[in-house]
């Protein structure tokens, strides 16, 4: 039985027993002896997951029944009431509470991704009797464990012929495997459909002409490692530095691999979305990949690829104050058959191998290839590596216990032993060269541009994206007025950009869970330093309450608005640049003259200017100033899709190019807001068109003429 269908009797039986408002847990730790356990005080009843995952049915429904008996008769415990409880709800075993104390052995195959099994023999008592099946990590020629003592490269002289690599395993057999070379993954370019005819004059990775993309040399280099390393092994991970584009590496992969298809990526939730467009932006709308949203969602057969968050893994159910069902997670078995490569970005969130979710994701790789993605692939403890090193390398690391006696360090605190980071880093990284590769920032600068501009996708919620339709729908009807009474150049800049605020005031408040989101990862993946700039006050005090709420107690929040006073300025300024590490909220418009943030070469431009000079001289103009250590100023657009934010990202970027070819150096410092405001108001006319097209004008209201 697995977890997701024990937790669906449990629900289904509680609701029967008329105990809706109790609710479920599920116990992943493995030292836990208990298969169940009611809580009276906290309305719960805990099942024990690994007594889910290896003991028979009949089993595990006897625990629950036994429970609810337990739930429904608080102070008896195992006497007579409760016995008759528990008869009545069907179950046939009422002796006391049951446990399940798990050998060493046990709960290391446990963590090591075996399947365990139990078996009863039957004697005076029924004694447990366990059976470790362990699954892609076994010797095709012997069926013994592959435990790889040995490997040796013999290297082609040939650049198209393959090299060789033997591995030498501890049952005696030796696997011979074949690294391709020669694939052309430097041909890779971003929206290569749209941009087939043009004759690409490059700058680095920009085309000037087109302004599409190609990958810098060094994706090109983690795109071939991920080649090479599913060829030996049965995973691969890219563990690059945040903002060096893991995604555009295995992406690249994909695109020259077609027998790695269909691909299943898991994601974190809140960038399902910016996945989907790199996709599309990189391999073209033929790999479209479908994102799976709910777990009724049914999946689209023969498509090239699927997207699902962590969270949608496990299943889960609860109850709404109204009473109603709420339910979450997919039934991965779905996948079953139909996936050839998982995609693990941010991998860290499977770090736990006791956890429901690992086991789901390891349910999902058994016989499929797996690209991990992380900058932080372990935090805290060495052994949190683990489950993704196991799922990529099983001849390599098949213990878990084993991984954490040769690689883990061991402190002594006191009396007692705590677990410490890896051991001796530099074998380890030897150890792992061919499955894993990290960069970072300072090694490939020569290669990334002065100022480093990347978008990340999001996208509106219903609300915010009802709202947001409403009031481009009377823009338009204002703005075509002017061009049905043959008006249109009497309209000033200014009243443009003041009819399309309130889109970007809709568009900001909307947005704030994705930057938080991105400035999670940051926190987790890098020990630098962020600055957010927002337009609206009621922006950037909400984005400073929820950082000071996730990050105050571990680092500096700041905040610099156009009400303090230059003093108070002054000493914020200072502060940050005194802080090791913080986080600065800044108004743009406020920080675009006087304010030196060169200690700091990450921001994010969270709400556009309508004027991209104040952009630019907010970021990099406040970072690119005397004292900088930095090569390079990354920069992150949060830009909410079909809105008026990527509108005006085409728009600014075009003239950004037009300005650096013809000046073959520095960025735009001058633009027309006159110009500017037309163009941003005919491509919202032309999108809001195109979007409508197809509805019966009784619905849209009163329209212009098209």
């Amino acid at each position: 039985m697995t977890r997701e269908t024990a937790t669906k009797l449990l629900r289904d039986t509680l609701d029967s027993a008329k105990l809706n408002d109790w609710h479920i847990h599920l116990s992943t730790n493995a030292h836990d002896k208990f298969l169940g356990f009611c809580s009276h005080k906290d309305k719960c009843i805990i099942l024990n997951a690994h007594h889910i995952d290896i003991h028979p049915d009949i089993e595990i429904i006897n625990t629950i029944k036994h429970e609810i008996a337990h739930a429904l008769t608080p102070g008896h415990q195992h006497d007579e009431i409760w016995a008759n409880k528990a008869i009545e709800l069907g179950c046939d075993n009422t002796n006391p509470c049951s446990n399940m104390s798990l050998t060493p052995e046990i709960i290391d195959a446990i963590r090591s991704g075996a399947q365990v099994e139990i078996t009863f023999e039957e004697e005076m008592v029924r004694k447990a009797k366990y059976q470790i099946t362990r699954l892609q990590d076994k010797c095709e020629y012997c069926g013994k464990i592959a435990k790889s003592i040995h490997e040796t490269l013999i290297e082609s002289k040939n650049e198209t012929k393959p090299d060789k690599k033997l591995i030498r395993l501890e049952c005696g057999h030796t696997l011979i495997k074949l690294i391709p070379k020669g694939t052309p993954f430097a041909s890779l370019i971003a929206d290569e459909n749209d941009n087939k005819n043009c004759k690409h004059i490059w700058n680095k990775n920009t085309c000037q002409v087109c302004l599409t993309h190609r990958p810098f040399s060094f994706q090109t280099d983690g795109m071939r490692f991920i080649e090479t390393a599913l060829s030996i092994n049965k995973g691969a991970a890219i563990f690059d530095e945040m903002g060096l584009g893991k995604t555009i590496q295995a992406l690249g992969y994909i695109k020259f691999h077609p027998e790695a298809l269909p691909v299943l990526y898991v994601v974190k939730s809140a960038i399902k979305f910016q996945w989907f467009k790199e996709i599309l932006i990189w391999l073209g709308p033929e790999y479209m990949a479908q994102i799976i949203s709910s777990s009724s969602d049914i999946l689209i057969p023969k498509l090239k690829g699927y997207i699902i968050s962590y969270d949608m893994l496990v299943h889960k159910e609860r109850k709404s104050k109204n009473g109603k069902t709420i339910k979450q997670g997919f039934d991965i078995s779905k996948f079953d058959g139909v996936i050839k490569t998982i995609i693990l970005d941010e991998c860290q969130q499977i770090k736990n191998p006791d956890s429901s979710r690992t086991q789901q994701v390891r349910r999902i790789v058994k016989n499929v290839n797996v690209i991990a993605l992380s900058g932080t692939p372990w935090k805290n403890r060495g052994s949190e590596f683990f489950s993704v090193l196991n799922m990529m390398a099983p001849m390599k690391f098949h213990s878990y216990q084993g991984y954490i006696d040769r690689w883990v360090e061991k402190i002594f605190d006191g009396n007692k032993t705590k677990e410490g980071g890896i051991r001796r880093p530099e074998q380890f990284k030897e150890y792992i060269k061919d499955i894993a590769i990290r960069r970072e920032i300072h090694e490939v600068m020569s290669e990334l541009p002065d100022v480093n501009r990347t978008l990340f996708n999001c996208q509106l919620d219903d609300l915010s994206q009802s709202t947001y339709d409403d009031e481009v729908s009377d823009f338009v009807k204002w703005y075509n007025q002017f061009i049905i009474d043959g008006t249109e150049d009497s309209i000033n800049s200014m009243n443009i950009l003041a009819k399309l605020s309130r889109m970007r005031h809709i568009t900001g408040l909307a947005k704030i869970p994705a930057t938080i989101e991105f400035a999670e990862q940051f926190y987790e993946e890098t020990d630098r330093k962020l600055t957010i700039f927002v337009h609206h006050k009621d922006v950037g005090e909400i984005l400073f309450n929820e950082l000071q709420s996730k990050f105050g107690k571990e680092i500096d929040v700041l905040k610099l608005t156009g009400e303090q006073s230059g003093e108070e300025r002054f000493r914020i300024q200072e502060l940050f640049k005194t802080s090791k590490r913080a986080f600065l909220v800044a108004s743009t418009l406020a920080s675009g003259e006087g304010i030196n943030l060169q200690s700091c070469s990450d921001a994010i431009m969270h709400e556009r200017q309508w004027n991209p000079q104040n952009e630019d001289q907010a970021a990099p103009g406040r970072f690119r100033r005397i004292g900088s250590t930095a090569n390079v100023i990354n920069v992150v657009f949060v830009t909410a899709d079909d809105t008026v934010d990527s509108i005006l990202h085409g728009i600014v970027e075009r003239k950004r190019a037009a300005f650096h070819s013809s000046m073959n150096k520095g960025d735009a410092k001058n633009w027309n807001p006159n110009s500017l405001a037309v163009e941003l108001a005919d491509g919202i006319v032309k999108r809001w068109k195109e979007k409508n097209k197809n509805k019966p004008v009784s619905k849209l209201g009163e329209l212009v003429k098209m």
